[in-house]
């Protein structure tokens, strides 16, 4: 009987850590999930390393629970990062074919992306992904794939991530010391965008937000490539200590107060009424009209898109016709898409998740909660061209080559 190896995609975020664990569908032949979930973790603050400890713990919590679920081991591991130590910026490679047959092969093209990475980057900063834009021949631009044409000068466009090493390996290290390997890692964003966006919003002109309760990622499409992408160390947990600071309640109150009642736009307050508002310290309630919620998270919603707005605004991309994408927890508040349209100038926008036809799963998992985490599993699969996006490994330590390493793999058995 065949093998079912386990591969599972971990999202660390800000304050909380995701994962999905999914297998091939032969049936479908499609990717399977067959098991997720989402935990809060003190460990980690705006998606890096705050207590080792807390995280190692939350690590083990969280895949240690989806694996006794499934009573199966994670076979694969892989991890997507954000944060506001990670930058990204486009560069421009070359190489020069000598050979007389002038005929280009892949050994061409990954060292004309080679030449692209050779860049200075900001000291203890590495590399965390490489994703070809296009490249051109002979000054012939819009070449997808030029392996097999004839040219004498191959040049590439790329899109660099670099992160700080000391956040990346402090990661590494408290995913290790439950022990678990990584197999590879991702800036989030990046499957995120080729998972949640259609290939069609990409041509046209495309921006996705991934609102997280501290940072939010931004990434801009431009006629089909990813051509800006930034995190914002700002995020939907401000709402969160709005609330409990302006309705002297706890932080988990207000939590709870935001999910059940928060709207970010008018017209979505429903009816008028009034709601318990539980005390600090728990004793009394107090009631409060819906009306003051929405009061209270309007003004910092729109700073939130206001802040988003400012970040495209540096991108050189700003006056390009866009439609948007809204994903991430903090998406799911009623009225979210409508503030980005009113303040982010775009045509059209919506919420969006992994998209269903990529997967084979029960409705909780397209959430955008899970978006992330179910991307990096997708993507890892199903995408050739992220052969040279991952960090190389180094040692035992670090996160290996994604495409190379699945693509000498027999994922699902033999």
């Amino acid at each position: 009987m065949a093998k079912t190896n386990i591969i599972a995609g971990l999202d660390v975020g800000s304050g909380k850590l995701t994962a999905v664990a999914a297998a091939h569908d032969s049936e479908t032949n499609t990717l399977q999930v067959l098991a997720g979930r989402s935990i809060a973790c003190k460990g980690v603050r705006g998606g890096v390393v705050a207590d080792i400890r807390e995280t190692s713990a939350g690590v083990s919590h969280l895949l240690g629970g989806i694996e006794r679920e499934l009573n199966k081991d994670i076979d694969h591991l892989l991890v997507g990062v954000r944060g506001a130590h990670l930058e990204s910026f486009s560069n421009h490679g070359t190489y020069n074919i000598s050979r007389l047959d002038k005929e280009i092969t892949q050994t061409d093209m990954k060292l004309a992306i080679e030449n692209a990475k050779a860049m200075p980057i900001k000291n203890d900063n590495e590399i965390v992904n490489v994703i070809t834009q296009g490249f051109a021949i002979d000054k012939l631009r819009g070449i997808s794939n030029p392996e097999g044409m004839e040219g004498s000068l191959l040049e590439v466009d790329v899109h660099i991530t670099t992160g700080s090493s000391t956040h990346i390996n402090n990661l590494a290290k408290a995913i290790q010391r439950p022990g678990y390997k990584i197999d590879g890692t991702y800036y989030g964003l990046v499957p995120l965008g080729d998972c949640v966006l259609t290939q069609e919003e990409k041509e046209i002109g495309a921006m996705i937000v991934d609102l997280g309760g501290e940072t939010m990622s931004v990434g801009l499409y431009i006629e089909g490539v990813l051509k800006f992408s930034r995190d914002i160390p700002y995020g939907c947990d401000l709402i969160t200590s709005d609330l409990s600071r302006l309705l002297h309640t706890s932080r988990q109150n207000a939590k709870e107060i935001k999910e059940k009642y928060g709207v970010a736009f008018p017209t979505f307050l429903d009816e008028e009424g009034e709601i318990p508002v539980p005390s600090l310290d728990g004793r009394s309630t107090h009631n409060i009209k819906k009306s003051y919620i929405l009061d209270i998270i309007q003004p910092r919603v729109e700073e939130l898109m206001e802040q988003i707005q400012h970040c495209v605004a540096t991108s050189g991309y700003k006056n390009l016709p866009m439609v948007g994408v809204l994903t991430g927890g903090g998406s799911l508040m009623p009225g979210m898409t409508d503030q980005a349209v009113n303040i982010l100038g775009l045509k059209e926008v919506r919420r969006g998740g992994v998209q269903r036809e990529l997967v084979t799963c029960d409705e909780q998992f397209l959430d955008p909660v899970y978006s992330t985490a179910l991307s990096l599993v997708v993507s890892a699969m199903d995408n050739p061209s992220y052969d040279d996006f991952s960090r190389e490994s180094r040692g035992g330590s670090a996160f290996g080559k994604i495409g190379r390493f699945f693509k000498g793999l027999d994922l699902f058995g033999g």
